[in-house]
């Protein structure tokens, strides 16, 4: 990364938040500009603020972190979202990335690998935790083997030669 990363982390542990901004300052491309332990807070501080990567836990009273995605995007539209969550329920993750977030990491990762993956989602790759890639394979899948309701198809412009 050329650019400094502006950061916004958003979790309801104070002391999860003050860790990860001292990781995160270890590396002279980041900086963290704010955090915030709930989604309204997160709100007003990434309109406040307009970071460039929000990182975002899904478990937070009242609205969780998914639930927040539209009114973060809306508040702070330059920024890139990204879960950082203990969460690996499938549904989690499906429903954080059909709402915009540009990736999903899981708490237990190595520091040094957080740091690659904001990199990574700074330069527009989409980035998810290792453990999860096999569920996001098997939700798609499970998709596609759900019988889908007949619609009417326009008939094909070679029917008529």
């Amino acid at each position: 990364m050329n650019a400094l990363v502006r950061i916004l982390v958003v979790d309801d542990h104070t002391l999860f938040r003050r860790g990860l901004t001292a990781l995160l300052s270890r590396d002279a491309s980041l900086q963290v500009v704010g955090d915030a332990a709930d989604a309204g807070e997160a709100q007003r501080r990434a309109a406040e603020l307009q970071p460039d990567m929000i990182l975002l836990d899904n478990h937070l009273p009242g609205v969780n972190g998914v639930d927040a995605l539209p009114s973060l995007r809306e508040a702070a539209p330059g920024a890139r979202i990204l879960m950082l969550t203990v969460s690996e329920d499938e549904q989690d993750l499906a429903a954080a990335l059909q709402g915009g977030a540009c990736g999903y990491l899981l708490k237990t990762m190595e520091g040094e690998a957080l740091v690659q993956a904001i990199g990574r989602a700074m330069r527009g790759e989409s980035v998810v935790a290792q453990e999860m890639t096999g569920k996001l394979f098997a939700a798609y899948r499970d998709a596609a083997a759900q019988p889908r309701a007949a619609t009417p198809r326009a008939p094909s412009p070679l029917a008529t030669l």
